[in-house]
């Protein structure tokens, strides 16, 4: 089997994923953007790499190599990874044998009644997607018009794979963003989105006990959302919010945190920064959305609450934070729920299976 795969600045877990997946396969090869932070790991590896950086999905110079790729190297298998790679992979390839497959990671944005959805995910000459979460196939099996629907078939759900030793990280110094010693530190990762929920966080904020000294940490590019800013500066205890804009050591933010909150109002597939919680030591309290409740099994490995719930949100914060030993048994569990169930060679080993199964379908 020869596979093709396209992706931009991939994660860690997608840049292990391609590692793995060679090591099954007669030969891969990965269009990659050598700005990505990964890139330099698939050159360690070994693997046939052409770089690339897909501007838009109407990129012609994209189109044109990857157009050249799959036929010189006449693949069996051509796997984009996010949606420009799907529309530059279907204009480069829509006329050679390959299977042409695609990876979702949000449950929403696709419809019938969108142009660009015709031009990925809908396309009839897709032969499959990947989906990061079930509520991911799910939300893809619900879209319809008319007759018109994905069949069941060509819709997967593949749990994106991490390992536990890629998190082992020291656990940033909190005083950098005005956190005192000695106070409890509360942490959100979020973009500049009215989707994720940032309101009704500091709502919740407002209602925990002041005595239980919570800091929150808002990081990500939400620093940049007026409304949020408004909001923060209302709060009983503006001074302790803390906005930190954009990190590249998250992980070690959250080592160093007390508890995440993913308060998340739509839209979310599988969230990263949960898994990463997970994976070092840090409770989590998230909303029910999307392919959160894949890996916040309420009660067992952490605590979910509906979303657009301020009162319920505050609640289960303060109990993650006052009934230490519920919240340790939980922690120990989401640990040991992301090794037995999110870990990398499972994943390696579905999404080959996958693989034999698409061409196994070919007429």
């Amino acid at each position: 089997m020869k596979v093709l795969c396209i992706t931009d600045c991939a994660d860690r877990a997608e840049t292990e994923l391609f590692i793995r997946l060679a090591q099954r396969v007669e030969h891969l090869s990965v269009i990659s953007n050598p700005e990505g932070r990964h890139h330099g790991l698939l050159l360690e590896a070994g693997l046939a790499v052409v770089p690339l950086r897909i501007r838009s999905r109407f990129d012609r110079h994209a189109t044109d190599l990857i157009r050249e790729t799959v036929y010189s190297g006449d693949y069996d298998i051509v796997h984009a990874f996010n949606s420009r790679a799907v529309t530059c992979m279907l204009r480069a390839a829509r006329r050679h044998r390959a299977r042409l497959l695609a990876y979702r990671g949000v449950t929403t944005g696709v419809s019938y009644g969108k142009p660009e959805a015709w031009m990925t995910f809908l396309n009839p000459r897709l032969d499959g997607i990947m989906c990061v979460a079930e509520a991911i196939r799910e939300a893809l099996l619900s879209v319809r018009l008319l007759w018109w629907h994905l069949p069941p078939e060509k819709v997967k759900t593949i749990h994106k794979g991490h390992e536990l030793a890629w998190y082992e990280v020291e656990p940033a110094a909190l005083g950098e963003f005005g956190v005192p010693e000695g106070a409890t530190t509360l942490c959100c990762i979020s973009r500049n989105s009215a989707k994720k929920g940032s309101v009704t966080l500091l709502d919740a904020f407002d209602a925990l006990p002041t005595e239980l000294n919570c800091h929150l940490l808002m990081i990500g590019s939400v620093d940049r959302n007026e409304a949020v800013r408004a909001r923060s500066a209302r709060c009983r205890h503006p001074e302790r919010v803390h906005f930190t804009g954009y990190r590249n050591d998250v992980t070690n933010i959250l080592r160093a945190s007390d508890l995440l909150i993913s308060p998340s109002e739509s839209g979310e597939g599988l969230p990263r920064v949960v898994i990463e919680a997970m994976c070092v030591n840090t409770p989590v309290v998230a909303t029910d959305t999307g392919g959160t409740r894949e890996l916040v099994l309420d009660g067992e490995t952490g605590l979910l609450v509906e979303p657009r719930n301020a009162q319920a949100l505050a609640a289960a914060v303060t109990t993650a934070l006052l009934d230490r030993d519920s919240t340790l048994r939980r922690v120990a569990a989401a640990r040991e729920h992301i090794a037995r169930d999110f870990n990398a060679e499972q994943t390696a080993t579905n999404t080959l299976a996958w693989y034999q199964e698409r061409l196994a379908s070919a007429p």
